[in-house]
């Protein structure tokens, strides 16, 4: 009698496992791109090419995947995403149904606020750093309305130009991005300090076809470490 119930537990035992593996085998993992220009993959003459998403994906190997990078914008800010996300049940959607999500947004608030910002000084300054933290925060919130997975967090990489606000900008926007909840965080700072490599254009901000590809092999990198 009781091996007959041990052998009717190792059936449903296998019977068990091999439901799940049918069910999974042909999954499509849906993974979504979202953010500025970096996400959209503007390379360094302003033209959009390949980006660190579509190297990624080439790394990854895998045949199932869905790529949804609707929502990589050139001038999108943590705000005008905030809202879209409110506002769009399409993209509440994508959010729910995404194994993934790619996100790197907070350089064109950076950006916008700095330059709005008239005789700027480092009490202004920080009061433009507190408020970007408090609406990416919001934004976090939002998104994990929807979004149960670790997000992956992409940093931002020191500026072509001379200008100290900026740069001490994109150092402090790099702590609150590395701070998200739930998130594996991307440095670029560090993989992309070789500016004359991964850099093609010296006057712009945006990397080479190179640059993109070191972003991509990072994130593979720190993925598999999760």
């Amino acid at each position: 009698m009781k091996r007959l119930l041990k052998l009717g537990i190792l059936i449903l035992l296998s019977l068990s496992v091999y439901f799940i593996y049918q069910k999974t085998k042909d999954t499509t993992i849906q993974i979504m791109n979202v953010g500025d220009s970096l996400a959209l993959g503007i390379n360094s003459y302003g033209v959009k090419d390949n980006g660190y998403i579509d190297f990624y994906i080439e790394e990854l190997k895998e045949k199932n995947i869905k790529v949804i990078d609707k929502y990589a914008k050139k001038d999108l800010t943590i705000d005008n995403l905030y809202t879209t996300i409110q506002n769009n049940n399409v993209m509440k959607r994508d959010l729910r149904e995404s194994h993934q999500l790619i996100l790197c947004i907070g350089y064109n608030d950076l950006i916008y606020k700095l330059n709005l910002e008239e005789n700027l000084n480092n009490n202004k300054f920080q009061r433009i750093m507190k408020e970007i933290e408090e609406e990416y925060n919001l934004l976090i919130k939002e998104i994990t309305k929807y979004y149960k997975y670790p997000i992956i967090v992409i940093g931002y990489y020191s500026s072509n130009k001379e200008d100290y606000y900026l740069n001490k900008g994109i150092e402090e926007l790099n702590n609150i991005l590395e701070k998200t909840d739930n998130s594996t965080y991307i440095d670029t700072y560090d993989i992309l300090k070789n500016r004359q490599k991964y850099f093609s254009n010296p006057h712009s901000y945006y990397p080479n076809i190179l640059g993109y590809q070191r972003i991509a092999q990072k994130i593979i990198t720190k993925t598999l470490e999760n």
